[in-house]
């Protein structure tokens, strides 16, 4: 049995609560590292620690992680903004989803270009992502095929059709790219792993959560009370509890690759886990 086999079926049956022999340390826990006095509809970080918000007057704004305002874009010609992708932190991804409509902004938020994927020829897409290489991530909902495409819309790559593969619907909420393999996540069907071609690999079932990020073969997913933190590599399984104010029933959470962004009354914090 490979290692990578061996790790997916540990995972799942430690979801299941027959693995008792998990690589975990209770000391660990969730740091906060700032608390900013902002409010967001939606709030993701890049690498370097710079937070990316959606205001609630559909501003696009980013922050140093010590509260600096260092840019603001705004755009009310293509709706409401939905989510920003900011796992390049040159090309920062920001989608519009009523309108079907990517834009992609510099570091400085500064705007670089603009993809309408209806008139692209997607019209039934709610699931986009960065590409390791600048392209585009797309979920087709007509052809149920994972798509990269550059950002004039070309088509450089697709998946099999899914529902084949799984012969049901495939809702699919996430999609990171780590610039070996693509991860695709579907809070019912958990996450698919894709190679950089969208070539289907296997699937990981992750029972329970709400969303999941993944990049240098790291993955991270929030689930009810706690984070799960996967190695593929180490073949490990981490969990760490969440803090008290993201179990509360109207706490917004949202999840990026090394913080966990919770939205309070009048304020972000932003908290961070060890490596």
């Amino acid at each position: 049995m490979n290692r990578r086999l061996f790790w997916i079926l540990g995972v799942l049956s430690a979801l299941l609560g027959t693995l008792s022999a998990v690589a975990q340390s209770d000391a660990e826990a969730l740091v906060l590292r700032n608390s900013l006095p902002v409010r967001a509809r939606f709030a993701t970080a890049d690498n370097l620690g710079n937070l990316y918000l959606i205001t609630p007057q559909n501003a696009v704004e980013k922050y140093a992680i010590d509260g600096r305002l260092l840019a603001r874009y705004t755009n009310n010609r293509s709706g409401m903004a939905k989510s920003i992708d900011a796992a390049n932190p040159m090309k920062v991804l920001v989608w519009y989803a009523d309108f079907r409509t990517v834009v992609f902004l510099d570091r400085n938020l500064t705007p670089l270009g603009t993809l309408n994927l209806i008139e692209a020829g997607y019209p039934e897409v709610r699931t986009v992502g960065a590409a390791a290489d600048g392209h585009l991530w797309i979920y087709d909902e007509v052809t149920f095929q994972l798509k990269k495409i550059s950002p004039e819309g070309a088509l450089l790559a697709e998946s099999p059709q899914l529902n084949a593969l799984l012969a049901e619907r495939l809702p699919i909420d996430r999609l990171c790219d780590d610039g070996s393999q693509v991860y695709a996540f579907s809070a019912q069907h958990g996450l698919l792993l894709f190679d950089s071609y969208g070539q289907f690999r296997h699937r990981i079932p992750v029972a329970d959560a709400s969303t999941c990020v993944a990049a240098t073969d790291r993955i991270r997913c929030l689930t009810p009370g706690c984070l799960l933190l996967l190695d593929p590599v180490r073949l490990t399984e981490h969990r760490l509890p969440l803090p008290s104010a993201a179990i509360e029933q109207q706490a917004e959470v949202w999840l990026a690759e090394k913080q966990l962004l919770l939205q309070r009354p009048g304020s972000m914090d932003i908290w961070e886990w060890p490596d």
